[in-house]
C-alpha cells in the first residue's frame, strides 16, 4: 500500500502533530461553547444519512476486505442529483460514509489504495463533490468515518500505529474539506474494534485541533446506555458532543420520551443501510411516518431526523426514493 511505505509512519506522525493550523488559524472568531454548538445543531432538524461505498455493490451491508476497487464504478454518478433530493426534502444536513468498515475510502488517501483513486473514477473526489453540491444547495455537509478498518487491520485493540493511521485520514478529512459540521464514528465498540475512552477522547481532541467547532458522536454510546447498561445516558452525552440513536438496532435506540439531551436519530428509508437489488421497487417508509411519526416526533426529544437513503451501483438515488422525498418536502413544515 503507498501509504505504509517505510518512511511513512514517521512522516504521518509529524503531520499529525501540526494537523491543526489549517482550519484553526484561520477563524477569525472564537469557537463558539460546547452548547451553543449543540444548538445550533438541532436547528439543523432534518438531515439525509448517505450510505454509498464498496457495499452497493455486493449485496451486503458490511464487505469483507480484499474487494477490487475497479468494481466501484458508478457510471452515472450524479451527487448533485442527491443534493436536490435533499433539497426538496427541506433537509438541512447530510452524512456520507467516506469510509465504511471494509475500509474503502470515497476520497485519494495516502493511507492505503484501496480508494477511489484506484476506480474507474480515478481523479475524481467524490467527498470533494459531496461538499461541494450539497453547500450549493444550502445544505451543511457533515462526515460518517468508521474507526474499524478490515483493510488496513484496525480491529480488535487500537495501537499506537492504528492511532496514526485514523489520525492521519481524519487529518486529511478535516484539512481538505472546509468546515464540517459533525463527525460520525462507528466501527469502534459496538462492533470491529474495542472502544475506551481515553482512545475517544485522544480523537476528540485531535479533530477538534483542526476544526474546534466540530461536534463528534459515535454510534456506541446508547448501545453502552440502553442495552449494556454501563453507563447513564448523561455520562454518554459528557462523553459525546451528541448522541447517535441508531433506530435499526431495536426499539432501545430511540430517543426516549423527555430526552433533553441533544442528538439525531437514523432510520433508513429502504429497508436496508446499503443498495439492493429490490430497492426500486420496494415499498418505502410512508410520508406519515416520516413527518409525523419521526420529525414530529423528535422534535420533541432534541433529537433530529437523520433519513438514511442508498444510491444505488449506477451513483443515482432510484425514482421512487426521490418522489418519496419530494413529497415528504410537500407535507413537512419545519
Amino acid at each position: 500500500m503507498k501509504g505504509l511505505k517505510s518512511a511513512f509512519l514517521a512522516l504521518a506522525l509529524l503531520a499529525v502533530a501540526f494537523a491543526g493550523c489549517t482550519i484553526q488559524e484561520s477563524e477569525a472568531e472564537a469557537p463558539r461553547t460546547r452548547d451553543e454548538l449543540r444548538q445550533a445543531f438541532l436547528e439543523l432538524k432534518f438531515g439525509m444519512f448517505i450510505h454509498f461505498n464498496m457495499g452497493t455493490y455486493y449485496e451486503i451491508e458490511w464487505v469483507d476486505p480484499g474487494k477490487d476497487p475497479m468494481t466501484f464504478n458508478p457510471t452515472q454518478l450524479d451527487i448533485g442529483q442527491w443534493a436536490d433530493a435533499a433539497q426538496s426534502a427541506k433537509m438541512q444536513y447530510a452524512v456520507l460514509t467516506t469510509k465504511h468498515h471494509d475500509g474503502f475510502c470515497l476520497w485519494d488517501t495516502e493511507v492505503t489504495d484501496y480508494d477511489v483513486a484506484s476506480t474507474p473514477l480515478k481523479g475524481r473526489d467524490l467527498v470533494q463533490e459531496y461538499c461541494d453540491e450539497f453547500r450549493k444547495r444550502g445544505i451543511e455537509p457533515h462526515f460518517y468515518f468508521s474507526i474499524w478498518d478490515k483493510t488496513l487491520g484496525i480491529e480488535d485493540t487500537i495501537t499506537v500505529e492504528h492511532m496514526t493511521l485514523i489520525k492521519t485520514q481524519l487529518r486529511e478529512l478535516l484539512t481538505n474539506y472546509g468546515k464540517i459540521g459533525t463527525l460520525t464514528l462507528d466501527g469502534w465498540g459496538n462492533c470491529g474494534t474495542v472502544w475506551l475512552e481515553k482512545d475517544y477522547h485522544e480523537l476528540s481532541n485531535f479533530a477538534k485541533s483542526i476544526q474546534p467547532e466540530i461536534l463528534i458522536t459515535d454510534h456506541y454510546m446508547i448501545q453502552k446506555v440502553y442495552r449494556d447498561k454501563e453507563m447513564t445516558i448523561e455520562e454518554a452525552y459528557r462523553i459525546n458532543d451528541f448522541l447517535h440513536f441508531e433506530e435499526p438496532r431495536g426499539k432501545w435506540a430511540w430517543a426516549p420520551e423527555g430526552n433533553p439531551y441533544a442528538g439525531h436519530q437514523g432510520p433508513t428509508i429502504q429497508s436496508k443501510w446499503f443498495w439492493k437489488k429490490r430497492f426500486p421497487e420496494e415499498e418505502l417508509m410512508s410520508v406519515e411516518e416520516i413527518v409525523e411519526g419521526h420529525l414530529g416526533v423528535l422534535a420533541t426529544r432534541s433529537c433530529n431526523l437523520l433519513l438514511n437513503v442508498a444510491p444505488n451501483p449506477d451513483g443515482l438515488l432510484d425514482q421512487n426514493v426521490i418522489d418519496r422525498l419530494r413529497e415528504v418536502g410537500e407535507a413537512y413544515q419545519p
